[in-house]
């Protein structure tokens, strides 16, 4: 029987000359990446052949930031699920490793998987004890202005933070429409999408603290705290919540994404500080 080699994607930066620099990039179908050049942080955009993920389209990528890095990864657009006719898991796995005194962010468009598609993703970073991972998860649930919501087969996600191998972070969320009761309250209601935001690091360490001051200014902004009589007539649910001394999280849901864009475009404006990105990475886009 002949064996299929795993084509295993790969991303390195390092600081170079006081500058977060991809050094390695070495991708293959249907994963695309570009590099966005900037003064010190270092920007990896993530975009891919066609527009989106066909059936049976598999992504695996190893990332590793290095030492005192600096790095945002942002995707071009968002990243589309097509239909499985044949009934065949579209996957992306992606294991990355953050060095010491690094700052990563992941800072996605909506992750959108449409009509009769079946998805699949695992996430798994390693941090070290001085280290910082914002992750945006950001899921849609179809071509909603299209009138199509929750019409895919199944959506699988899986999020892991680990510290010296120990478990920071194991986040999981699984949904298959047709066993599901959508618009219940404890399900999605009338909302179609959501957002979720991990801030994983030392909370003593000063971008931590400058960080959560953010997200906490942010939900004061854009979460109601006096909710109408009617569930159904918030357009916007989100809660923030510290976990431990290592997670921060905030979670979110709205009826569409344009409430969702706007928290993420003053999330977006707020790494313009000097002592985070240096520069607003989504400033083109908004």
């Amino acid at each position: 029987m002949m064996l299929i080699k795993e084509e295993i994607s790969e991303l390195e930066i390092e600081l170079v000359r006081n500058r977060s620099v991809l050094i390695t990039s070495r991708v293959f179908k249907p994963l695309k990446v570009f590099q966005l050049k900037k003064e010190t942080a270092c920007q990896v955009v993530f975009s891919n052949y066609g527009g989106g993920f066909v059936e049976g389209d598999k992504v695996q990528l190893n990332i590793l930031c290095g030492v005192d890095t600096k790095t945002i990864f942002s995707t071009q657009a968002n990243t589309r699920v097509y239909k499985s006719v044949a009934g065949l898991t579209t996957s992306q796995h992606i294991k990355g490793k953050i060095g010491e005194r690094a700052l990563t962010v992941f800072l996605g468009d909506p992750l959108v998987p449409q009509k009769d598609s079946i998805f699949e993703q695992k996430i798994e970073w390693h941090i070290q004890k001085d280290s910082v991972l914002m992750y945006v998860d950001w899921f849609e649930a179809g071509r909603i202005l299209n009138n199509e919501r929750f019409e895919f087969h199944s959506y699988f996600t899986e999020f892991k933070v680990l510290q010296d191998n120990i478990p920071l972070v194991w986040d999981r969320f699984k949904i298959e429409p047709s066993n599901t009761n959508i618009n219940s309250p404890g399900a999605f209601l009338n909302h179609s999408s959501y957002l979720n935001i991990f801030l994983v690091g030392n909370e003593n360490l000063q971008t931590i603290k400058t960080l959560e001051a953010h997200l906490r200014f942010l939900a004061s902004k854009f979460f109601q705290e006096e909710k109408p009589l009617q569930l159904n007539e918030v357009e916007l649910l989100g809660a923030v919540v510290k976990i431990n001394e290592s997670v921060f999280l905030v979670r979110c849901s709205a009826r569409n994404n344009e409430t969702l864009h706007a928290f993420v475009k003053e999330l977006s404006i707020v790494l313009e500080d000097k002592n985070l990105l240096g520069f607003n990475p989504l400033g083109r886009k908004f």
